[in-house]
């Protein structure tokens, strides 16, 4: 049919190395366990998860087992844990260490919270919320509202923005005090 000489075409970046992705994130987590930052990691979401957990906790709640509301403020402040090491911390491999510790240590110390933060569907409701330049979610108040079957409460949705907002910023205030090689 059609011939066509294409001799002369030049195949664009047939010089380029290949780059190994894998590779590549095996020496990131390899130099951030060698500095000290995994280790760091692994302390921020400990204690994280023991302000959620420990009685006197910054997050806190008693009766979670027994009260519908107390187990939806502990998945909104697991929530709140989780994005702000998303956001915050140096580099993917460390927020991921923190996030796993974090979580790991609520599914040791309560199995109960963790199977409820697993299974609610008010986590990834609070993930589709918008977010503001300083990284904060926007609506969790009403979302917050409508888990706890009372949508359209004002003041409950200011409860959840304030909830949120209070240990937002107790996160960020305990990551700023930890030092991170680089």
């Amino acid at each position: 049919m059609y011939k066509t000489d294409d001799s002369d075409m030049k195949i664009v970046g047939a010089d380029m190395k290949v780059i190994d992705e894998s590779d590549a994130e095996a020496r990131l987590y390899s130099h951030e366990r060698e500095n000290g930052n995994l280790e760091k990691a692994h302390d921020i979401g400990k204690a994280l998860a023991a302000a959620l957990l420990n009685e006197g906790g910054a997050a806190y709640e008693k009766n979670v087992a027994s009260d519908f509301e107390a187990r939806n403020r502990s998945i909104l402040y697991a929530f709140t844990a989780d994005r702000v090491l998303d956001t915050f911390m140096p580099n993917h491999i460390i927020a991921r260490s923190a996030q796993n510790e974090f979580f790991d240590e609520v599914r040791r110390r309560n199995i109960g919270l963790y199977e409820s933060i697993s299974r609610s569907g008010a986590f990834s409701m609070y993930l589709l919320c918008g977010r503001s330049g300083d990284g904060r979610y926007i609506g969790v108040g009403k979302v917050y509202a409508g888990v706890i079957r009372r949508p359209d409460d004002e003041k409950i949705e200011k409860e959840g923005d304030e909830l949120y907002r209070k240990y937002f910023d107790y996160c960020i205030e305990h990551i700023k005090n930890v030092e991170f090689a680089f």
